[in-house]
This record gives structure tokens, C-alpha cells and sequence, in this order.
């Protein structure tokens, strides 16, 4: 009986170690195409010989001797091909050589050995999922539709993180870098990073203002300052091997930016979003105004009671209306219909900012319907007078919740303003806007007022780069083109996970799938097969690799399977 136990736990354990080595191999596209289906019998395939180019060996120039033959059996858009690979090798029996054998070169501009599909169909696919930003089932249904070529989502997905890798490499190759700043005198920088949950990597970008170009992708566990100083040096590596100065820096004013780029580039001058700036400083007037806002949203009920009420007065008889038609029934109705939906957009309407809050919008959005119901109010009495009052009356009683705070953030809103003129170029020469800045700084330091004390202190704070360089220095006002490049992969992703948050294959696939898409953007056409071959054998990045893993042990401490039974 021990020895059948031991053989059952040894059996165990070797399923077991089958099992995991498959699942790591899941993201291989090498090893997918070895453990592919078998092709079907009745499959038709067009035969294409390829000889080795070479006549002599490499090492030691004899002759090459004719050794087998290699068949590989692929999909391409023109259909199934048969390669029939002649291998040589040196004929040499004392060369290193002899017993190599040598594929013909041929055959790697078709498709790679073990691929089950050619460059040409990779090309394709990948055109469209990261430039069109087709859904993988797109592509699916449009290859069986259009070229008859069936592949699983599995395979698919396989060999797009593999095309997108090589876009990576290519998009970050050093040497192509080097071309493309040739005419340029210097680079200008700016860093930021989204964390779409706690408990989630937080994705940092490094991005190039002068060609828009994303430089780098790295998620990090940690945002300590030791993890970003490495981004940091990163990026000053790069722009030691481009040979180009640094004219400036861009980001918001988290503590380890400013650190580490004033130890990695002293002297560099180092901008603060002035967004990020804004909303620091409007941050306490902001919550005022959502909770004022809030509180006038929950006065403003009985809509949906209005609608309903509006909705059953259709349905009864025209003897309890004999004056009027049915379609003139029809049409107060919607009368009042729209005017609840008109209201109902406005409460439901979140956006806003320092310069314009939310609550600040929702009222005089209110206000201007109110208005309305009072013209028509004003007119000959009609068979919907009284819903258009009652629902003036929900108005109104929202509004004056709202009414008694509105001076107050009317008079904040005005600062914020002021402080955001200084910032605008348009708004006249640096010295001149820097000493209405300190000036405005000032006077809001010696506020009694909690707000505008607040926004006194946070000036204080971001003074030093808001200002910095001279006149003539071309850095933007703000990163938010980069926080909304982040965020653009949510639409090619298809899931949004959650509300202005990105996916999990964001954090996932970072590091290449950002510089994909960005290599991506105005390409008029698919990549080449001289583009890509020489990036075939980059492997994706570490950091990738780990996060991958990572997020394997998360998925399967999620799953139910391994949930324990109560």
C-alpha cells in the first residue's frame, strides 16, 4: 500500500509540473504553434521549394552538402502553403559546422519556423488591433469571412503579443532614435503614472514633447522614490545615447519627481502641471461645491412620479378632455416629458472644474430651466399648467439650497480665476504674471478665510515651478495630453474597469503595449516584414514577465474553484 501511494503522489506531482509548465508556456508563441491542431485531411496547400542561398560554409568554406528536406505547412492570406525546406550542411567532417544544418533565408521573409501563420496574415492582424483597434473577435470572424483562415482566440491573441513585442522593440531602437532627433537640438521630457485600483502596479509613461513620442513604460509596485529615480536614470540614459540636451521637465508635483530630477538633471528646469496645480489649489473650494451640490440634488425629487402621472393622463378617455384632440394630448405630454428630461440631464451632469464646478454648472443649468418654465407659465392657462408649476416648484426647492452658497463660491471662483490668468502667456510677459502671482499669494496668506488660505499655502508650494526658465523656453502649461494617452488603451481594451479607470491588460502588458500603440499612431498602412524580422527574437521585459506572473497568482486566489467550502 506505501508503494501505490508513493506512485500515486509521484504521478501527481508530474501532472502537476505538466500542468504548470503549460500554463507558463501560455504566453509562447513558439510553443503554441508546436502544440497546434493537426491540419485537416482534405486541406488543399500550395507547394513553394526554398533552397539554402549559401554555397560554402561560413567557417571554414568548403562546399555545403544537401542534407534533408523540412516541410512547414502554414496560413497566409492567399491560403495553405506547403515550404519544402532544403537543410544543408558543410561537407567538412573536421568543421564546428558539419552536423549544422542550414535553413534557407528564404523562408524567414514568408514566416518564422514553427509559425502556423505567415508574416503577411501577422501583418495584417496586427494593423488592425492596434491601429484600428479592432477586438481580437473581430479579427477572428473578419479573417474567416474574408480569407477563410480559422484560427482560435487563443492563437490569435498568442501571436499579436508576439507582433506586439517586435513593434516595441522597433518603436524603441536606439538607432532608430538617433535618426529621428538628428534635426532636433534638444528633447524635452515629461513623466506620469495612473494607478487604476490600490492594490494594483501604478503604470508610469516617460513621454518626448518634441516629437510626441512615448520614450518608456514601467510598472511599478512601488511609487517610492528609490523606483522612480530608476525611470529617471532610465530616461537620462537614453538622452546620453542620443546625445542631446535636456531643455526641460514636465510632471505633477509629486515629491519623488521633483527629487530625482533635480539630482539626476541639476540645473534643468522642472515644470509643474499647471492643472495639478489648479485642482490643489481649488481642492477645499471643490468639496464645498459637492457638498452643496449634493445636498440641492436631493430637493430636486418627484420627477419620475411627474412622468408617470404625465403618462397615465394619456391614457384615459377623451371624454374626461373634450376640448382637446388626441394629438394635442400627445403633445402637452411630451411638453412636460422633455422638460423632465431636461432636468434629469443637468443632475446627472458630474463635469466641471476650478474654473466652472460642477455643483456651479448644475444650478444655472436649473436656473435657465426655471426660467423657461416661467415663460410658458406666464401664457393662457393650459390642461399641463399645473405639472410645469409642480415641477418649477422641485426646482425651486433645490435651488435655494444652493442659493445660499452661491455668493460665497461665485467670490472663489473669481480668485481661482485670478491665479489661472497669471499662468496664461496671453496674459502678458513672465515677470508681469509672476508678480501678480506673489502679489494675489499674499493677500490670500493673510485670509481669515479657510479657503482662501488654502490656496495662499498651495501657491506658496508650486511657486518654484510654475515660473521656471525664461520666456523663451517651450514647455506646456500642463501634462494632460499625457494623462489622456494613458488612459486612451481603455477604448482598445473594449472592458473599461470602472469609471476613468484602464484595464488589467494595461497593467499587465505596459511596457509594450503602449509603445505598440504609439508606434501605431498616423500609420497609413501595415508594418513590413523588413520592419519586424530584425526585433523577432526580443523578448518581452522583465517587468512584464513578473507582472504576467504576478497577476497569474492573483487570478487563481480569485478563482471559485479554489475557493474553500464554508
Amino acid at each position: 500500500m506505501k508503494q501505490e501511494d508513493h506512485e500515486k503522489n509521484m504521478l501527481g506531482r508530474l501532472l502537476h509540473m505538466a500542468y504548470t509548465f503549460f500554463e507558463e508556456e501560455a504566453y509562447s508563441t513558439t510553443k503554441e504553434a508546436r502544440m497546434s491542431a493537426k491540419w485537416p485531411v482534405n486541406t488543399e496547400f500550395q507547394e513553394i521549394t526554398l533552397e539554402v542561398e549559401a554555397s560554402q560554409c561560413r567557417v571554414c568554406g568548403w562546399p555545403l552538402n544537401y542534407r534533408s528536406n523540412r516541410i512547414h505547412r502554414l496560413q497566409s492570406l492567399q491560403g495553405p502553403l506547403q515550404l519544402v525546406c532544403h537543410l544543408a550542411c558543410c561537407f567538412n567532417p573536421q568543421c564546428s559546422e558539419h552536423d549544422v544544418l542550414v535553413n534557407p533565408e528564404a523562408e524567414h521573409l514568408i514566416a518564422m519556423p514553427y509559425w502556423r501563420m505567415g508574416w503577411d496574415v501577422l501583418l495584417w492582424m496586427g494593423f488592425r488591433r492596434y491601429a484600428r483597434h479592432w477586438s481580437v473577435p473581430q479579427i477572428q470572424a473578419e479573417l474567416e469571412d474574408s480569407h477563410q483562415l480559422r484560427f482560435t482566440i487563443q492563437t490569435i491573441s498568442s501571436y499579436l503579443r508576439k507582433y506586439q513585442v517586435m513593434v516595441a522593440a522597433w518603436h524603441q531602437d536606439i538607432a532608430r532614435l538617433r535618426r529621428l532627433y538628428h534635426d532636433y537640438s534638444d528633447v524635452i521630457l515629461t513623466i506620469d503614472g495612473i494607478q487604476p485600483e490600490k492594490g494594483h502596479e501604478t503604470v508610469y509613461v516617460v513621454r518626448e514633447l518634441r516629437l510626441q513620442r512615448v520614450w518608456f513604460v514601467e510598472s511599478l509596485l512601488s511609487s517610492s522614490t528609490a523606483e522612480i529615480q530608476k525611470l529617471i536614470q532610465r530616461a537620462k540614459q537614453l538622452v546620453q545615447a542620443l546625445e542631446k540636451p535636456v531643455c526641460g521637465w514636465m510632471s505633477d508635483k509629486q515629491e519623488a519627481f521633483v527629487t530625482t530630477i533635480a539630482a539626476e538633471f541639476p540645473g534643468t528646469p522642472h515644470r509643474y502641471c499647471a492643472n495639478h496645480f489648479l485642482r490643489d489649489a481649488a481642492a477645499l473650494m471643490l468639496e464645498l461645491d459637492d457638498q452643496v451640490k449634493v445636498q440641492m440634488r436631493k430637493k430636486v425629487r418627484g420627477l419620475r412620479t411627474l412622468e408617470k402621472a404625465t403618462l397615465a393622463a394619456l391614457d384615459l378617455p377623451l371624454t374626461n378632455q373634450p376640448q382637446l384632440s388626441q394629438d394635442q394630448r400627445r403633445a402637452a405630454a411630451q411638453l412636460v416629458l422633455d422638460y423632465c428630461a431636461a432636468v434629469r440631464g443637468v443632475l446627472n451632469d458630474n463635469h466641471g472644474g476650478p474654473l466652472r464646478p460642477a455643483g456651479w454648472r448644475m444650478a444655472e443649468g436649473l436656473e435657465r430651466i426655471c426660467q423657461s418654465l416661467g415663460r410658458n407659465l406666464q401664457l393662457p392657462p393650459t390642461p399641463i399648467r399645473s405639472q410645469l408649476a409642480q415641477l418649477q416648484g422641485y426646482i425651486q426647492r433645490g435651488l435655494a439650497i444652493y442659493g445660499g452658497e452661491k455668493e460665497r463660491l461665485a467670490s472663489y471662483v473669481h480668485q481661482v480665476q485670478q491665479v489661472w490668468d497669471t499662468l496664461s502667456p496671453a496674459q502678458g510677459t513672465r515677470d508681469d504674471r509672476l508678480a501678480t502671482f506673489r502679489r494675489l499669494e499674499e493677500q490670500f496668506e493673510h485670509a481669515t478665510d479657510p479657503i482662501t488660505y488654502h490656496m495662499g499655502k498651495v501657491m506658496q508650494s508650486f511657486e518654484a515651478g510654475l515660473f521656471v526658465g525664461s520666456s523663451e523656453l517651450d514647455l506646456p502649461l500642463d501634462n494632460l495630453d499625457l494623462e489622456r494617452w494613458i488612459r486612451s488603451p481603455k477604448g482598445h481594451e473594449r472592458r473599461i474597469h470602472g469609471r476613468q479607470h484602464v484595464g488589467r491588460r494595461m497593467i499587465v502588458e505596459a511596457p509594450t503595449l503602449l509603445p505598440a500603440l504609439d508606434a501605431h499612431v498616423g500609420r497609413t498602412g501595415p508594418f513590413t516584414v523588413d520592419d519586424l524580422l530584425p526585433y523577432v527574437e526580443v523578448e518581452m521585459p522583465t517587468s512584464q514577465q513578473q507582472a504576467i506572473a504576478r497577476h497569474r497568482v492573483m487570478k487563481k486566489a480569485r478563482s471559485k474553484k479554489n475557493a474553500t467550502p464554508s
